[in-house]
């Protein structure tokens, strides 16, 4: 049966271990999802939603129990996807690969932009042996945000291509290459967050139509770009979530976002664009 949204969003911590310049600056406190509230937030999105992303801000790794929340997604036969900037694939040893909730790990390489270039090829390295190494069936899809004429995101592309690519071109899909089976560079641009100064022309986006997210704390944000729940909508340790995702003010601001009536201030400046599927 297919279900009402795409995409949930649900942030296990907002803890990361590096501080890029590109990464919005949250005013929250650090803090972990316990491993029962996440049990309790992911029992109710995975009736909403097709896919759960452990990922809103933050990097999922820096999370103490990740191979306990990843054994929970597989005891409720929830599909998920990893983003990840990749430093910390190691951490928890190959086994939390093979979880079967687990359909893809997607690496933000634009990520590797904060660390000294001399670490950048070793740490590349890294990640194509992890790729080549991936249990059968997962995807791996690589990030590469930015300028594509940036020096970091050609060499990053050309090695990528050399290294995994056995033609050494890739195969063209939607968004990016395909590299081998299984394996996929995607690009785009880098954006303007959301709640910035100004504004810009933007007739509407997909939040709460798409997607939605549940923040560290519990609270039900719109979409995966709102970090600080400047548009909350409630939280997950109050009200059912489909409740809170039914509600005359979510609809509402559903129907904001997507242009219907006038979008909210926080939006104008967000340059983010919702993918279509």
């Amino acid at each position: 049966m297919k279900k009402t949204f795409r995409r949930a969003f649900i942030e296990i911590t907002n803890s990361c271990n590096l501080a890029c310049a590109f990464c919005a600056a949250s005013a929250r406190p650090k803090a972990d999802m316990a491993v029962e509230t996440f049990e309790h937030a992911a029992l109710q999105a995975g009736d909403l939603a097709a896919v759960i992303f452990l990922h809103l801000l933050g990097e999922p790794f820096m999370h103490p129990r990740l191979p306990e929340i990843l054994g929970v997604c597989s005891r409720l036969g929830l599909k998920v996807n990893l983003v990840t900037n990749g430093l910390l694939l190691d951490k928890f040893g190959p086994a939390i690969f093979s979880e079967k909730c687990l359909g893809q790990v997607s690496v933000s390489l634009h990520a590797l932009t904060g660390l000294p270039p001399a670490l950048r090829g070793e740490t590349l390295l890294r990640f194509t042996a992890f790729a080549r190494s991936r249990p059968r069936g997962l995807i791996v899809s690589f990030r590469l945000r930015g300028n594509p004429e940036d020096a970091f995101i050609k060499e990053t592309k050309a090695f990528l291509l050399k290294t995994l690519a056995a033609d050494g071109a890739g195969e063209r899909v939607r968004d990016g290459l395909k590299l081998s089976e299984g394996v996929y560079l995607n690009f785009g641009s880098i954006f303007d967050w959301p709640g910035g100064p100004g504004g810009k022309a933007k007739t509407g986006c997909l939040g709460l139509r798409h997607h939605f997210g549940i923040l560290s704390d519990g609270r039900v944000v719109p979409c995966c770009a709102d970090f600080d729940g400047a548009l909350a909508l409630g939280n997950i340790k109050d009200k059912p979530l489909a409740a809170i995702l039914a509600s005359p003010e979510a609809r509402a601001l559903r129907d904001s976002i997507a242009g219907k009536t006038p979008m909210p201030p926080y939006c104008a400046s967000c340059g983010f664009t919702a993918p279509d599927s």
